[in-house]
Order: C-alpha cells, then sequence, then structure tokens
C-alpha cells in the first residue's frame, strides 16, 4: 500500500512539473518570450550579410526560421520562399517592384504554437500574430463608403502571394516559450539547395522533426553549361554529379537545448564556423621526351568523395553522400621558359591545386573486400583524375598540334595519411579536421608523350596513376 502512495505522489509530483511548461497552466501569463541572436566571428570581415537561425522547440514540437541582419543584429521571421536569394523580394525602392514569391510566410503548414491544447483568445492570438501571420499585412481601419469609380482594364495576373512586403526588421522576435535548439547557416549562399529547410517550414513540425533536415550543395550534370569544366573531359568516375569549384564558405552554429521564458528577453550566441575546409592539393609530371617533345600548356583534376550534405541538428557530414569537383592546376615548370610556361626542354612541372570544399573521405571497403581490393578500385569516393593538355611537336612537319592526355590514381594511402576528416563513432558521418589541409600525392606522373606512366619508387604505400584517356594517336 505504501508503494502504491508512493507511485501516485511520483505521478503528481511529475505532472504538476510537467503542467508548468503547458501553456493552458498560466492562463493569466504571456506564453511568448522576447528572443535575439549575437554573434562573434574569427574573420569578421567575411561574415555573411545574412544568417538564417532555425528556432526548434524540441518539447511540443514547434519551429520557425528567423533572418539576422548581421550588421546591425536585427531580425525578422521569415516563410519558405525567403529563403533561397533567387526568391528573396526586393527590398530596395530604387530597383522596382518588391516582388519574388510567396511571403505569407511564417508556420504556414501548421507548425504547433501550442501542442498541448488552446490558450486564452487574447495569448493565441499574440502568438500567432506574432509567429504564424508574420508576414501577413495589418487589417485596417474601416472607412466610409467611397463612391463607385468607373470600371478599370482588366490587369495581367501576378504569380499568387506576390507583391507583399515583408515585416521589418526590429531588435528581438517573439516565439512560444519553451525548450529550443537553435542553429545558424547562411541564407543568400548560391551553392546550396535549402530545399529540406523549406520542407522543414511547410510541415508540422512532429511530422518533419530536425533530425530529418540538413543543407546540400547543388550538384550538376557534366553536361550542365552551368557546370564550370573543360571542354574536353570524359568522366571515368561516373557515380555521383558535380559541385561548382568555387563554391561559398558554409558557416555554421548551434547552440545545445536552451530555455526561452516567456515575458522576458532572452538573447543567445552564436560562434560560426566555417564548415568547409580549404585543402592544397600537390603532385608532379615528370617529362621524358627522349623520342617525342612536348609541354604542358593546362593541367585540370576532379577530386571525388567531397561531402554534399550537412545535418542541421548536428553540424555533421553524411559519408554516403558524397559528389566530385573540378579544378584547374597551377603549373611550375621547374626550368620554364621566359614567359614562365613549360618548354620542350623542360623536364618537371610541380602541379598545385587549392580547393574549399566540406573536405575529400576515402574510397570505402565493400563486404568481403579486402584492403588489396580497395586500393585497385578507380571509381567512388577517393578518386582523383587529370587531364593534362600538351602541344606536341611533329618533326616530320615541323609543326605542334595538340594533344590531351588522361589519368586516375586512387587516393586511399594519400588520403590517409592527409588525415583531412574525423568520423563518429557510428561512422556514419565525419567532420573535417581543421580548417586547412593538404593532399600531397607521392606518385609522379610519368608522360613521355606517348602514354601516362608511373615512376615506380615501390613499396605498397603508393597510390599509382592509370591512364584511361589519350584523344590523338598519331604515328611519330
Amino acid at each position: 500500500m505504501n508503494s502504491k502512495k508512493l507511485l501516485y505522489t511520483l505521478l503528481l509530483g511529475a505532472t504538476l512539473t510537467s503542467c508548468t511548461e503547458v501553456e493552458i497552466c498560466e492562463r493569466n501569463h504571456p506564453h511568448a518570450g522576447d528572443v535575439n541572436f549575437t554573434y562573434t566571428w574569427n574573420k569578421p570581415e567575411d561574415k555573411p550579410k545574412r544568417m538564417g537561425v532555425l528556432c526548434y522547440r524540441v518539447v511540443g514540437q514547434w519551429k520557425q526560421v528567423a533572418e539576422v541582419n548581421t550588421d546591425d543584429l536585427t531580425l525578422r521571421l521569415i516563410g519558405k520562399t525567403t529563403i533561397t536569394p533567387e526568391n528573396r523580394p526586393n527590398e530596395n525602392p530604387d530597383e522596382g517592384d518588391n516582388t519574388g514569391g510567396d511571403n505569407t510566410g511564417g508556420n504556414t503548414g501548421g507548425g504547433n504554437t501550442d501542442a498541448t491544447g488552446p490558450t486564452e483568445t487574447e495569448n493565441e492570438e499574440s502568438v500567432k500574430r506574432q509567429v504564424l501571420l508574420a508576414y501577413a499585412d495589418e487589417p485596417a481601419e474601416p472607412t466610409e463608403p467611397t463612391e463607385p469609380t468607373e470600371p478599370t482594364e482588366p490587369t495581367e495576373p501576378t504569380e499568387p502571394g506576390t507583391g507583399t512586403t515583408p515585416p521589418p526588421f526590429t531588435p528581438t522576435i517573439k516565439i512560444p516559450r519553451g525548450y529550443y535548439k537553435f542553429a545558424t547557416f547562411p541564407l543568400d549562399n548560391p551553392s546550396i539547395d535549402y530545399s529540406e529547410l523549406e520542407q522543414f517550414i511547410e510541415k508540422d513540425a512532429n511530422k518533419y522533426p530536425l533530425q530529418n533536415v540538413g543543407l546540400s550543395y547543388k550538384v550538376y550534370d557534366i553536361k550542365d553549361p552551368k557546370l564550370n569544366k573543360p571542354l574536353a573531359w570524359q568522366d571515368f568516375n561516373p557515380y555521383a554529379k558535380y559541385i561548382q569549384p568555387d563554391v561559398e564558405p558554409l558557416y555554421y552554429d548551434s547552440t545545445t537545448v536552451q530555455r526561452v521564458r516567456a515575458d522576458r528577453q532572452t538573447t543567445f550566441e552564436f560562434k560560426p564556423k566555417i564548415l568547409s575546409q580549404n585543402i592544397d592539393i600537390n603532385f608532379n609530371i615528370v617529362k621524358n621526351t627522349d623520342e617525342v617533345q612536348f609541354k604542358v600548356t593546362e593541367v585540370w583534376a576532379e577530386i571525388s568523395g567531397v561531402p554534399i550534405y550537412i545535418k542541421m541538428n548536428t553540424g555533421y557530414l553524411d559519408i554516403k553522400k558524397t559528389s566530385k569537383m573540378l579544378f584547374k592546376t597551377d603549373i611550375k615548370p621547374s626550368n620554364p621558359g621566359d614567359d614562365g610556361n613549360d618548354t620542350n626542354e623542360n623536364k618537371r612541372i610541380a602541379c598545385h591545386g587549392n580547393i574549399n570544399v566540406t573536405g575529400v573521405v576515402n574510397v570505402q571497403r565493400g563486404y568481403g573486400e579486402t584492403l588489396a581490393d580497395v586500393r585497385k578500385k578507380i571509381y567512388g569516393p577517393g578518386i582523383m583524375q587529370v587531364v593534362i593538355y600538351t602541344e606536341v611537336y611533329n618533326p616530320k612537319t615541323g609543326h605542334t598540334f595538340p594533344q590531351k592526355w588522361q589519368g586516375i590514381i586512387n587516393l586511399y594511402n594519400t588520403l590517409n595519411q592527409a588525415k583531412l576528416m574525423k568520423t563518429t563513432s557510428d561512422n556514419k558521418y565525419v567532420y573535417r579536421n581543421g580548417e586547412h589541409g593538404a593532399i600531397n600525392i607521392s606518385a609522379e606522373i610519368l608522360l613521355d608523350g606517348k602514354t601516362v606512366g608511373n615512376i615506380d619508387k615501390g613499396g605498397d604505400a603508393l597510390d599509382r596513376w592509370i591512364q584511361t584517356d589519350s584523344d590523338i594517336n598519331i604515328d611519330i
């Protein structure tokens, strides 16, 4: 009997305790708190103009996205179609109409402002006014009826929702009280796909939790004219699409679960860090011109295994979602001509590329595969391809002709040595190991004007180049 009383007492205490977070418990108390955010930047000169803040209430799920002006830290609640730069309404009256999509904004998909029951009408309307209808125009006072006017010519229909004016930036915003996870990210990054975040805003918070939300880099097909690529490129590692070589850095930070109290102002601090990693890639070309004279004019490369998906709740990168990047290298002949370029007589060229990516992950070992099997792969993540453009001298005609050589290498050992990424305990996600990294490829490309080969230094720890393509075969 005593145990039953004890159990009843514990249950009653839990009920009363939980009731302090239920908005029907304090009917005469406001149920929304004022919040704002501060930012500390490592490099203030590089900060984005606008940052987004994802506000996610973990108990009694509710969510919203705020937009922060990083210059003066004013902010406002935003809607789905104001996230991406191409949909952002024009806010400069000198640059045309203020149109650009449906800005009815807020939690239009039915996010829970009160997951536990109705509150007093006045408080409910106050919260809805601040949150659900953040972009709605204020209702106008009724006016005296006026005389009817002459009918006007019909105008062309406009897109649904256009022509609305977003709310002004303010020092604080109101959100329902409770315990929140906050995450911040750039809003105006043209390299980012915000589609999952838009779904998150549109759908009920309890049906589309924060764990489902991520940001992705936009990817392009090799034939897409928007992709910055060399003219003659044949993809021998077609496992994924490409991201642009000049992606903007992605800033991110999140808080632990924090409490927003009613009827008071709370400030939360962010210290955004760049999720992307600046990576130097170095390799050498050794020329054998004993039989054929040639000079190297351009070298392009492709690196695979670039994570493109960032989890919003943790900032981790999904190891299963990777892409590729094309980039042009700087070439530095050891014995250049007067113009600094390669010559027929030069024997050695140092190639250097610099990329800003989230990182580079290695090729993965499949079920039943040995380490030797993994090292032989020339597809998937952790593979690098190069295209070497040359001008070959033909002694029969005295003229030169262009020729392209293409090679591929599995960077399994090289990436293990580079230690660019750290892996989470469940081996599902990775995060960068520092802001800067280097991929120094020990294997040297041996190019003799006929084939792409290796200078064999011996040992199993050396990755090897393999020729994949040559566009011209002329008997010299």
